[in-house]
């Protein structure tokens, strides 16, 4: 049991270190400009919290991933659960989901950059681009919704808002958990880009500058800051999902 979960622990730290000891290895080959090392990258990630960009930047896109992300969230769901309950309202929905998802981010970026101002455009990239995803999981969520508890609901006569709340939405959880996780991983890439190319502030507007300024380490920074967010971010989101399904076996 011991040897189990020092290999469940141990493992993935060991991986990790053997990528740092790579990355290490490699940028002895290269000059800083190509390939920093991972002490001169930190020092870059010191130098920035040093001059105050690192919590200005930062604070930015975290505010803006999580504002798209939470907008994709609250329009997604319950018109997942209208496609999933209803056939017919899915059918005539599903298209525009699929052209959705289909049409590439730089496109949705370029329309954004000419339909709204520079502050609103990285929000609106993160929002239509997870949209879909948490769209399509909650659709086959509720498409695979255990059909003996909704026979059941119904011999009882269980009313809509029961079922909706007391059935199907317990069932969806893990979907919607799975739905969640991938939209996250989206959010920080989707920010990233969109701040990138529009805006004066955020992790990705520093990427710029510094890829400006050949300041490759710096570069190297800001992108190991959006790996951290996005562990953080799925590391919140599984203790979320521990307490749902605590939640959805009590029902």
């Amino acid at each position: 049991m011991k040897n189990s979960t020092w290999l469940s622990k141990g493992l993935p730290l060991l991986s990790l270190l053997f990528l740092v000891c790579l990355w290490q290895i490699l940028s002895f080959f290269y000059k800083p400009v190509i390939l920093p090392s991972p002490i001169e990258t930190l020092q870059a990630l010191h130098n920035l919290y040093d001059s105050g960009k690192l919590f200005e930047h930062a604070s930015n896109t975290i505010v803006r991933g999580l504002a798209g992300f939470a907008l994709a969230v609250v329009v997604g769901v319950p018109l997942g659960l209208f496609m999933g309950l209803n056939s017919v309202i899915g059918k005539l929905i599903q298209p525009y989901v699929v052209t959705i998802q289909v049409i590439p981010i730089i496109s949705w970026l370029v329309l954004a950059m000419i339909w709204f101002g520079s502050d609103k455009v990285p929000i609106f990239v993160v929002f239509i681009t997870t949209l879909p995803l948490v769209i399509i999981n909650i659709v086959q969520g509720v498409q695979n919704v255990n059909p003996h508890f909704t026979e059941m609901a119904k011999l009882f006569l269980v009313d809509k808002k029961r079922l909706i709340f007391e059935v199907y939405l317990p069932q969806v959880i893990p979907y919607l958990i799975a739905a969640m996780s991938a939209a996250l991983g989206t959010t920080w890439k989707a920010v990233a880009m969109a701040e990138f190319l529009s805006a004066h502030r955020g992790i990705g507007a520093g990427m710029h500058t510094a890829r400006t300024n050949l300041e490759t380490p710096e570069v190297f920074a800001w992108t190991l800051l959006l790996v951290v967010l996005g562990l953080l971010t799925d590391r919140g989101l599984q203790a979320i999902n521990k307490r749902l399904s605590t939640w959805r076996y009590a029902k």
